[in-house]
């Protein structure tokens, strides 16, 4: 692989990111589940903790977002894309920004990790994990507020 290509690729991956975002953002399920696959799996930070399919995702970012402020932001943080042939791995950090600021979908930030996949129609979501860090001891989930 061409470092040129390499290069072409991270940039449509981050742009599939950014979509997600914006979709995110908007309420959109459909559009935030356009990049994943019909047999992605997704391990959440939230139960039922692991989702297998596209269409199973989009229902449950459709039980979430009545949770959400009227506006937030969706932002990342650290991404680190590397790409090898026809699969790509995306690890880093993300938060909701919600107005208003002491909202609770933006009280701590997620660690997220994502496998792509080259398809025929583009970069695919094949698997997606996120996840907070907890304690240990107690089990419980421990904020990040700052990152």
């Amino acid at each position: 692989m061409t470092d040129e290509q390499r290069r072409k690729d991270e940039a449509e991956i981050r742009a599939l990111i950014a979509d997600w975002s914006r979709a995110i953002e908007a309420k959109d399920a459909a559009a935030a589940v356009a990049a994943y696959t019909p047999e992605t799996v997704l391990y959440d930070a939230i139960p039922p903790h692991r989702t297998v399919g596209a269409d199973a995702v989009r229902r449950l970012w459709e039980q979430i977002f009545p949770h959400f402020p009227q506006k937030f932001r969706s932002e990342h943080r650290d991404l680190v894309v590397e790409v090898d042939g026809d699969v790509a791995f995306v690890h880093g950090m993300h938060h909701f920004v919600p107005e208003p600021a002491d909202h609770p979908c933006g009280a701590t930030w997620m660690r997220v990790t994502a496998c792509f996949r080259r398809h025929p129609e583009g970069w695919r979501i094949a698997h997606e994990h996120v996840s907070l860090p907890f304690d240990p001891m107690t089990g419980r989930a421990s904020f990040i507020t700052e990152f």
